[in-house]
């Protein structure tokens, strides 16, 4: 059963902090370095400063930036800069924003959910993870106790959590409007009877991850690390991780496709690749691909594929100004031409991206393309095509439905690395789960 826990958050005090609007920032994975610096510049109490730690921030020589974060932590508790919630409480959190089909709104709401192994299937993934990523999650969270930003998690239909949220007495804390124009509403509910009708109705709900697979992972090795140190037990703090929930039938839940961009080792011919691809394809040449700018053409693509759902294929940029091409899969080959034990996961376009053109018609290996960086990632179909040199080929991907990310756990499936895009991102900063507090005070 799935384990659903109201808990004191840790908040900006914004009297002492500053505008909440410089405070927060998007999750740390999708931005670089530059964009890092940038937020904290603005003030140097941006959330970054603690989840994308730098050891020179704290004037502490030969400290790592984990041992900073703490430090930092710890400062800005005492200073209060930040405080904890006197009592419990579940946190909603709606986000408002637009997209070229209109106006959305998706309804979550922040929480804790226990840390489940995932041979018990009762949280279940869909993506991969690699090392490298939950060795940095690790070291952060061991030295600072705290979790700065929440998981997404999705859970099937749920009419009842949906009334409970609607009619439960809540308390506005922020309303902040992002750099990119979405707004973002955040409240508090501490009734108690309301928590506990929701930690109930959500009792026999399975829950998905939809973002946040490294820190899952990064939170079930601290886990276990605890535990080899405490002993198993009644639930304690170290269980427990926080989380952002959403309906999956919520109208507001919006994926986006995550293109990529392929860099061989030299140029390739064009020629020779398209009579590769034509022996499980029927390759359509885009016309009139002379008078369109690389954005424009990548619309074409886009409108093309979205316009013919009921056929499989994926749309091909070639670099150095070579024109774009859409793949359709043939009629013979629709039930899976290339090697995949799943007829759920030959459906995927990442899976077709992968077996049949990757390893298949390009004869490349994507493990090592992902460890050489050969391959990169990315929503911006104009930005990417811009940027694209001799040596590239950006694959144009259709997104990925939420029910078919559902069906992927169900099974017990994984997905290739970034195979969706859920779109808008949630805020990093706004509330902290400090698993070191919790086990002072006895939540």
């Amino acid at each position: 059963m799935a384990i659903v826990l109201p808990f004191r958050g840790i908040r900006y005090n914004v009297k002492r902090a500053g505008d909440m609007a410089h405070l927060i920032a998007p999750p740390y994975d999708v931005v670089d370095d530059g964009e890092r610096d940038r937020l904290v510049s603005i003030n140097p109490y941006n959330i970054f400063s603690l989840e994308l730690p730098k050891a020179k921030s704290c004037g502490i020589h030969k400290v790592d930036r984990y041992t900073c974060a703490k430090t930092e932590f710890e400062d800005w508790l005492s200073r209060e800069i930040l405080v904890q919630e006197d009592h419990p409480a579940i946190y909603p959190y709606d986000i408002s924003f637009s997209t070229p089909d209109g106006r959305f709104c998706r309804k979550g709401f922040v929480a804790l959910i226990r840390i489940e192994d995932w041979e018990n299937r009762v949280i279940r993934p869909h993506e991969q993870t690699f090392n490298k990523v939950t060795e940095d999650r690790f070291r952060l969270l061991k030295a600072t106790k705290a979790q700065f930003s929440q998981i997404f998690v999705l859970y099937r239909h749920n009419p009842d959590i949906a009334r409970i949220l609607a009619e439960s007495q809540r308390e506005e804390i922020y309303a902040i409007k992002d750099e990119a124009g979405n707004t973002h509403r955040f409240w508090k509910i501490t009734g108690q009877d309301n928590l506990r009708s929701l930690q109930e109705g959500l009792s026999e709900s399975v829950l998905y991850i939809a973002d946040g697979h490294h820190r899952y992972a990064t939170a079930m090795r601290y886990r276990e690390e605890m535990q080899n140190l405490y002993g198993k037990g009644p639930s304690r703090p170290y269980d427990y991780l926080m989380a952002y929930l959403v309906d999956a039938e919520d109208p507001g839940q919006i994926v986006l496709p995550v293109h990529r961009i392929l860099t061989l080792p030299e140029a390739p011919d064009l020629k020779a690749v398209e009579s590769a691809a034509s022996r499980i394809f029927e390759v359509e040449t885009i016309s009139g691909r002379e008078d369109l700018g690389p954005g424009q053409l990548c619309a074409v693509l886009s409108r093309r594929l979205a316009n013919c759902p009921e056929r499989r294929g994926l749309g091909v940029v070639f670099g150095g100004s070579k024109g774009a091409q859409i793949w359709w899969l043939k009629a013979v080959n629709q039930n899976g031409s290339f090697p995949c034990s799943d007829p759920a996961m030959s459906r995927l376009d990442v899976i077709l991206l992968q077996e049949a053109v990757i390893k298949g018609i390009l004869q490349l290996n994507p493990q090592d393309l992902e460890a050489e960086g050969a391959i990169k990632y990315t929503v911006d179909l104009a930005g990417a095509s811009e940027a694209l040199g001799e040596r590239d080929l950006l694959f144009v991907l259709r997104p990925t439905p939420v029910e078919q990310v559902l069906e992927i756990a169900d099974r017990g499936l994984i997905m290739p690395h970034k195979s969706t895009y859920f779109y808008p991102k949630i805020l990093t900063g706004m509330v902290i789960n400090s698993i070191d507090r919790n086990r002072k005070s006895g939540q």
